[in-house]
């Protein structure tokens, strides 16, 4: 196997040259640089991460946590697609994990990402109370907060204006002519759930009408939980006449619902959710979606990490990002 020492004599020039030119860390003219670059190809030379992590401090390597993948919901596919997209066109590696929205598996993952000296996180925080991310944060890791808002802690964020996005979703479903209007929520989403209630409460507050609590029910992320908060608000004396979704997840499960009790969609009950898919376009019943930037949610979170990276002492940037309605008859 090659070495350092044999591309520098194969090129003619000293170790510290080659090693410039392979770390781009400094000049080298552009014959040298020629140079060095066929010698490493002649000689298949390549780098010991390993050892090129321990004299750098840096792999080339980014850790990502997202909670599901979550078929049908395209959603954090799309963020990992935008992040991915501007890490490897600046010749980065990403490692990506699924958290469930469970703190411990944060924990876990944030302990490997560690001692394999990833260069920064891109995080959707879990909920809880996590001592391995509080030791990261305190050892000054490059960070950004992806999503959701940590709250009590000055960092990097990038996020979609929830409160906003649920604010065009209720408006629409009023001007629509419905009075009761039932919110099926992920619990454990932190600041969306709390933000999602606060776009709630001020459109109901615009038009005078009083939030009844028993039209909102929170639970899980999955098409199971979907299903039981439909049934749930089904069974309310005075059920809603549209019901307002945090993704299609809980979408599926609320459409497999009606279906299962006869409720027609949109005659009898109309539905938004918060996320978009290409396949609504062409599905039926028709749902109108809160459109989230989720590409452009995931680029600008990795674009604002290298600039963490690159310039450590940045004062901590939060980047909100709007969302849109897109409705279907």
């Amino acid at each position: 196997m090659a070495t350092i020492y044999d591309v520098a004599k194969r090129a003619g020039v000293s170790i510290a040259t080659v090693s410039a030119v392979i770390n781009r860390s400094s000049f080298v003219s552009p014959g040298l640089t020629k140079r060095v670059n066929q010698a490493v190809i002649d000689l298949e030379y390549s780098i010991n991460p390993i050892a090129h992590a321990l004299q750098t401090r840096r792999t080339q390597t980014i850790g990502m946590l997202i909670p599901d993948v979550g078929a049908p919901d395209p959603f954090y596919g799309q963020v990992v697609r935008g992040a991915e997209d501007v890490l490897r066109r600046e010749g980065y590696l990403l490692f990506l994990g699924h958290t469930y929205n469970d703190v411990q598996e944060q924990s876990r993952y944030l302990a490997a990402f560690r001692a394999r000296l990833v260069d920064g996180v891109l995080l959707f925080q879990a909920p809880g109370e996590d001592k391995e991310l509080d030791r990261l944060i305190e050892s000054g890791k490059p960070m950004v907060f992806v999503g959701r808002i940590p709250e009590g802690i000055e960092a990097d964020v990038v996020a979609t204006d929830i409160k906003a996005g649920t604010c065009l979703a209720i408006d629409h479903l009023l001007r629509s002519g419905h009075t009761r209007i039932g919110m099926v929520l992920v619990s454990a989403s932190m600041s969306v759930h709390a933000n999602r209630l606060a776009g709630w409460h001020a459109s109901l507050r615009k038009k005078r009408m009083a939030a009844d609590e028993a039209y909102v029910v929170s639970g899980e992320r999955s098409v199971e939980a979907g299903e039981r908060a439909a049934i749930q608000l089904l069974s309310l004396p005075e059920p809603p006449t549209a019901i307002f979704t945090d993704n299609l997840v809980l979408t599926t499960g609320v459409l497999r619902a009606l279906k299962d009790r006869g409720v027609d969609c949109p005659s009898q009950m109309e539905l938004v959710s918060s996320d978009d898919a290409e396949f609504l376009d062409v599905f039926h019943p028709p749902v109108s979606t809160v459109v989230q930037p989720s590409y452009e949610l995931g680029a600008e979170a990795a674009e604002q990490l290298l600039r963490r990276i690159r310039s450590p002492k940045l004062a901590a940037k939060k980047t909100i990002l709007k969302p849109t309605l897109r409705v279907r008859m």
